[in-house]
């Protein structure tokens, strides 16, 4: 029985198998008469909703750059703070006012972000002295620039009216040296005995200033810098001879850019 050929067991039908370029391998044609329309090559359904998606995608991400593509506007002054290489002084330029306007449309998003960079420049004269009638035993002096940006007349964060400090430095000298040399006393002439302290930089400063909100139309922006000096402690004038116990600044050249964008809602937004 286990002999018994498998033929007549189970008979076998024979399989025909064609294969055709492009098409998935059909598993069995049970008529060479199948219409036509029936064995067209199947749609790739699944390839066009996919580049159908990317280019949804696509045009969406263009819309979004459109959207928070922004303005740009700017004011420069080009004179230059200088020092004097042989005494320290200062040239005593003052930045002028840099003013520029900025168109903005109607979206409660629109922000603009607004930049002045400038050079600072400080000087700072500090002596001790001592003579048969004047003793000078310490002395401070003081030197800052301040920025004030303003939108339409307003301050601009941070700038709560008071300005943005740029640049500043303090410098004190104090010794009682000269009190333990007895010949300072006997001097007649001044300054005595003396010892003096001068120091001079300049430096470049940028800071961002953020006005939120600013509704649709015409702004106007201004900076302005403050130059302001101390002498022991007292508000002076800032200084144009530059001579011992006095202090001085200066500002230029400098730049305002002005910069148009957009809060997004899914962004961490502006708070202050």
């Amino acid at each position: 029985m286990f002999a018994q050929s498998l033929k007549t067991i189970a008979p076998v039908t024979p399989l025909s198998i064609r294969l055709t370029p492009g098409v998935p391998p059909r598993p069995h044609l049970q008529s060479e008469a199948t219409p036509r329309a029936a064995r067209r090559r199947p749609v790739r359904q699944p390839f066009v909703t996919l580049l159908a998606v990317l280019t949804l995608v696509g045009g969406l991400g263009a819309t979004a750059l459109a959207q928070s593509s922004g303005n740009f506007a700017a004011d420069l002054d080009t004179e230059a703070c200088t020092i004097n290489t042989a005494t320290g002084a200062l040239n005593q330029h003052q930045l002028s006012t840099l003013t520029t306007t900025i168109q903005t449309p109607n979206a409660s998003q629109t922000t603009l972000l607004i930049r002045p960079s400038l050079v600072a420049g400080l000087y700072t004269n500090t002596q001790l002295s001592k003579n048969a009638t004047t003793t000078i035993s310490s002395s401070s002096a003081m030197a800052a620039v301040v920025v004030h940006v303003t939108l339409d007349g307003h301050p601009v964060a941070p700038d709560l009216g008071h300005g943005v400090i740029y640049d500043a430095r303090f410098q004190q000298v104090s010794s009682n040296v000269f009190d333990q040399i007895a010949a300072c006393a006997t001097l007649t002439t001044a300054p005595g005995c003396f010892s003096d302290l001068l120091l001079s930089t300049l430096s470049a400063h940028s800071m961002d200033f953020v006005a939120p909100a600013v509704g649709q139309g015409t702004h106007t922006l201004q900076v302005t810098t403050e130059l302001a000096c101390f002498v022991n402690g007292s508000p002076v004038a800032c200084t144009s001879a530059f001579t011992p116990n006095s202090a001085g600044a200066c500002s230029g050249p400098g730049t305002l850019t002005v910069t148009q964008v957009k809060a997004f809602n899914q962004s961490g937004g502006i708070t202050f």
